[in-house]
């Protein structure tokens, strides 16, 4: 079964690259999240096993109020596509779950300007405790999580979500520089 995952990869990158003058952050996203939705379908234990642990964080999440489009974001659009899609020399079907899993995280993710109080090193992504407004900064290199006032935060089992684009606009959060 782990061909069809690699043959979908594959499918994926020459539709991207079929498009690559067109796409949009949006287009991309809805890209992935369908494929994401075609893994799911696949009857193999492992590569549900991979599903789980890395895509299906995705599914629910609600696209229109997470994703954040502005003139000015963490992320440069054409090197995603090329470097993070394109090129890419996936040879397993482990590595396209986790490479669209990567990709995805960081387009929906926002990646603020916050330098990361326990080494500096990165910027922090934004997050809100589920069903509250608290915001929660994560690192991507430590994980290190803190509040707004660089307060360490250790939220056990509470889980955290993507915070909504017009929450960070509301807090005034500025990207991380590209």
């Amino acid at each position: 079964m782990s061909h069809i995952v690699l043959r979908k990869w594959k499918e994926l990158q020459q539709n991207v690259e079929q498009r690559k003058n067109s796409l949009t952050t949006r287009s991309i996203v809805d890209l992935l999240l369908n494929w994401s939705k075609e893994i799911q379908l696949i009857k193999d234990a492992q590569i549900q096993n991979l599903y789980d642990d890395y895509l299906k964080y995705f599914e629910n999440l609600n696209v229109e109020d997470i994703l954040y489009v502005d003139d000015h974001v963490w992320y440069s659009l054409k090197d995603v596509i090329q470097f993070d899609i394109l090129q890419p020399k996936i040879n397993t079907y482990e590595r396209a779950i986790t490479q669209v899993r990567d990709v995805l995280f960081n387009l929906l993710i926002f990646k603020s300007d916050k330098n990361c109080p326990c080494h500096g090193d990165d910027n922090l992504r934004v997050f809100v405790e589920a069903g509250s407004e608290k915001l929660i900064f994560e690192c991507d290199i430590c994980l290190c999580l803190v509040d707004e006032n660089n307060n360490k935060q250790n939220i056990g089992k509470k889980p955290i979500v993507p915070a909504p684009a017009s929450f960070i606009r509301l807090k005034n959060i500025k990207p991380s520089p590209i």
